[in-house]
C-alpha cells in the first residue's frame, strides 16, 4: 500500500540504486560487483489515526553486472527491504542470503524467504533474538525501541556489544578510518544536532558512515533527521534546493554520492568526505568496504596504529600547507580529487583521546585479519564514546532520579515529584561544580559551551523528556511495589486510631484505583 502511495514507488527505486555505474569495476570481459547499502524515506502513507507514520528505512543489495555484449555495457538490479523499523544488522545479514538468491533462482526466493520472515515472532526491541530462515537461523540482538530510553545516564553498560541505539553495527573504524582524529568533533556536531553533509563515492560508504555517526551519540536518541544515502530525485531536495542566500540549513544529515550537492547545497556548514574510491574488494562487507592497509607488520600480521601516520605527534611542514590548501579549496576540491577530509567552521570543545588511538590496530593484508581487527577496533572506539557520551550526560542524572518510601512510612501517599529543571539553574549548577574526572581528563575550558549548546539544539528535548517519562514511571512502579509489600499490620501498630481511620479512606482509594 506504501508503494503505491504517491509515486513512493518511483522514489524508491531511485534510491535502490547508485548514481551511475561504478567508474571503478575491475576492466575485465565480464565482472559482478556487490553492494550492501540503505537509505531512509519519509513515509507519506498515514497510519490508522490519519498521521504520518515517520520514515521507511530502506536496505539494498545491489548488483553491477559489467559486460561489453549488453546494450550499455553493463546493467544493474537491485532486492530491496523495505521497513519502519531500523532493524540494520538484522535486514543486512537477510540481504546477504535473499541477494544472492534473487538473482539465482528469481522471484521464487522471494516467496521462499517471506514466508520464513512471515513465520517470525513479533520483534523484541533491545533483545537478542534467533530467528529461522530455512535450515539456517539469524542471530541479532535489536536496537531498543525508540521510546526506550537507555541506561541510566550514570550507569556505564557493562557489555558494549549489546546496542544501546541505532546502528550499533556500523563499522566505524572502515567508515573513518582517514578521520580517525576528527571523530570527536564529529560526536560535538552530532550531540549539538548541526547539519552535516557526508560526501563519498559510493552508497554502501556513505550510508555505512552517516549510521556511524548516528551510533556514535547513543545512548542518546538522536532526533535530527537524517538520510544515509540522499539523491536529487528526494522531494526534500527542491526545498533545500531553495533555501535562499543566508538561510540557515536546518538540522540535517545527509549521505550522498553525487558531486552536484557540493554547489546546490553549498550552505551546509559542516562537509566532511570519507570513504575511498578505488576499494581493493568487491565482495560485499559487513561494513561499507575495505581501507587500504598502512604500517603493517613486514610478516602481514597486525600492528598498533602509529600516532605519526595520524598526524598528531608529528610536524610537517608539507602536511601543514596541505592542511592549509585543502582548507583555502573548501569542499568543491572533491570535483577534481577524492579525498577524506572534514571540513567545518565549528570550534569543538573535546580533544581526541590519544589513550584510545593507541590502542587501535591497524589490520594488515589480510582480508580475513581485516575483518576481525575491524571487529577489535569497532569496540574500543563504540566502548570509548559510550562511556564519553554517558559522562556527558551524568549531570542530568539528579532530575532523573527516583525515590522510594522511607523505612516504616506509610507508602499509601502519592510520590515525591522528581525536581524540576531549569536550564540556566543547571548551567550555573555546573559551572560551580565542573565537569566532573572524566571529563575534565578530555575537554577544552569551554566546556560548558557544549552543554549550552546540547540544551539549545534538537537532540536535548526528547532526550530529556523520554527519561523523564521513563523516571516517573519507574517511581509509580517502586511506590506500587512498596504498597504491595507492606506490613500493614505493623504499620497500623505505630498509628493513633484517628490515623488508621485517614489511612483506611487513602487504602480504599488507592484499592479503587488498581480496580479500575
Amino acid at each position: 500500500d506504501a508503494l503505491a502511495h504517491g509515486g513512493l514507488d518511483r522514489l524508491v527505486a531511485f534510491s535502490s540504486f547508485p548514481d551511475s555505474m561504478s567508474h571503478h569495476l575491475p576492466r575485465h570481459r565480464s565482472s559482478v560487483h556487490d553492494s550492501l547499502f540503505s537509505f531512509r524515506l519519509p513515509d507519506p502513507s498515514p497510519d490508522a489515526a490519519g498521521s504520518r507514520r515517520g520514515f521507511l528505512y530502506g536496505f539494498v543489495f545491489n548488483r553491477q553486472r559489467q559486460d561489453e555484449r549488453l546494450p550499455r555495457g553493463g546493467e544493474q538490479k537491485s532486492v530491496v527491504i523495505l521497513s519502519h523499523a531500523p532493524y540494520s544488522s538484522l535486514f543486512r545479514l537477510l540481504l546477504q542470503i535473499l541477494g544472492p538468491l534473487c538473482f539465482d533462482i528469481g522471484h521464487t526466493a522471494l516467496t521462499m524467504v517471506a514466508s520464513h520472515v512471515a513465520a517470525w515472532p513479533a520483534p523484541s526491541p533491545g533483545c537478542p533474538m534467533e530467528l529461522p530462515i530455512g535450515s539456517a537461523a539469524l542471530r541479532v540482538h535489536l536496537p531498543p525501541a525508540a521510546n526506550d530510553p537507555g541506561p541510566p545516564p550514570a550507569l556505564l553498560p557493562a557489555n558494549p556489544s549489546v546496542p544501546y541505539g541505532l546502528f550499533h553495527d556500523a563499522d566505524l573504524f572502515a567508515a573513518f578510518r582517514g578521520l580517525l582524529l576528527h571523530l570527536w568533533t564529529l560526536w560535538e556536531l552530532m550531540v549539538v544536532g548541526e547539519p552535516i553533509l557526508v560526501v563519498a563515492p559510493s552508497p554502501p560508504q556513505c550510508s555505512e558512515a552517516v549510521a556511524g555517526l548516528v551510533s556514535l551519540v547513543a545512548p542518546i536518541l538522536y532526533s535530527v533527521d537524517f538520510r544515509p544515502y540522499f539523491t536529487i530525485h528526494d522531494p526534500d531536495f527542491a526545498r533545500l534546493n531553495a533555501l535562499a542566500e543566508g538561510e540557515v540549513f536546518p538540522p540535517m544529515v545527509l549521505g550522498v554520492t553525487n558531486l552536484f550537492f557540493l554547489r546546490s547545497l553549498k550552505s551546509v556548514p559542516n562537509v566532511v568526505s570519507v570513504g575511498s574510491p578505488n576499494p581493493n574488494s568487491t565482495r560485499v562487507l559487513p561494513a561499507g568496504g575495505q581501507s587500504p592497509a598502512s604500517a603493517n607488520g613486514s610478516n602481514g600480521t597486525p600492528v598498533r596504529l602509529k600516532l605519526d601516520k595520524l598526524a598528531i605527534s608529528k610536524f610537517s611542514p608539507t602536511g601543514l600547507l596541505n592542511s592549509i590548501k585543502l582548507r583555502r579549496e573548501g569542499p568543491l576540491s572533491l570535483m577534481t580529487e577524492h579525498k577524506e577530509a572534514l571540513w567545518s567552521t565549528y570550534v569543538p570543545t573535546t580533544k581526541p583521546d590519544t589513550s584510545v588511538l593507541n590502542r587501535l590496530i591497524d589490520a594488515g593484508v589480510s582480508p580475513r585479519i581485516e575483518e576481525s581487527m575491524s571487529v577489535v577496533n569497532n569496540e574500543i572506539l563504540r566502548r570509548h564514546f559510550l562511556e564519553l557520551t554517558t559522562n556527558f550526560l551524568a549531570p542530568f542524572g539528579p532530575y532523573l532520579r527516583t525515590t522510594t518510601p522511607l523505612e516504616g512510612s506509610s507508602p499509601f501517599v502519592d510520590p515525591p515529584l522528581l525536581p524540576p529543571f531549569h536550564a540556566d539553574e543547571f548551567v550555573n549548577g555546573l559551572a560551580s561544580r565542573g565537569p566532573g574526572k572524566f571529563l575534565s581528563k578530555r575537554m577544552k575550558s569551554n566546556w560548558l559551551d557544549l552543554y549550552r549548546k546540547f540544551l539549545e539544539g534538537p537532540n536535548f528535548m526528547p532526550w530529556f523528556r523520554q527519561r523523564r517519562s521513563a523516571a516517573e514511571q519507574d517511581q509509580l512502579r517502586l511506590w506500587r511495589q512498596a504498597r504491595m509489600n507492606v506490613d500493614i499490620e505493623k504499620l497500623m501498630s505505630k498509628m493513633s486510631e484517628l490515623e488508621r481511620i485517614d489511612s483506611f479512606n487513602v487504602i480504599e482509594r488507592y484499592l479503587l484505583k488498581e480496580m479500575e
